[in-house]
């Protein structure tokens, strides 16, 4: 079981890398783990040694809407622009509009 000692502990397990010039909408929200063992035995037995993790990286000049969900692993690379309330799980090219959930591109800024 996750207690929630635990659970503040996992909510940032890499140290965040924000470029400057970053804009955040209110309510965005950054995880780099999963939290708890995606199996369900797992879970019942309390192993955490399972739990993934990757960081995550927000290049310089991006602009990110409010209640936006970057999950692990993701890198949003310069100049790009996150819609609101999109769920981002993969990488984010320079220059780009994503949006969605989960997120995916609109168009070239």
């Amino acid at each position: 079981m996750v207690t929630k000692e635990l659970s503040r502990k996992l909510l940032r397990v890499h140290p965040q890398c924000i470029g400057s010039n970053v804009l955040l909408g209110s309510g965005v929200r950054i995880f780099d783990t999963d939290f708890h063992p995606i199996s369900a035995n797992d879970r019942k037995k309390g192993i955490l040694d399972c739990i993934k993790t990757a960081p995550v990286k927000i290049e310089d000049n991006v602009f990110i809407g409010t209640d936006t969900i970057i999950l692990k692993g993701v890198t949003i690379d310069p100049n790009s622009v996150i819609g609101a309330g999109s769920v981002v799980t993969t990488n984010v090219p320079s220059n780009e509009i994503w949006a969605g959930n989960p997120a995916h591109k609109l168009k070239e800024v």
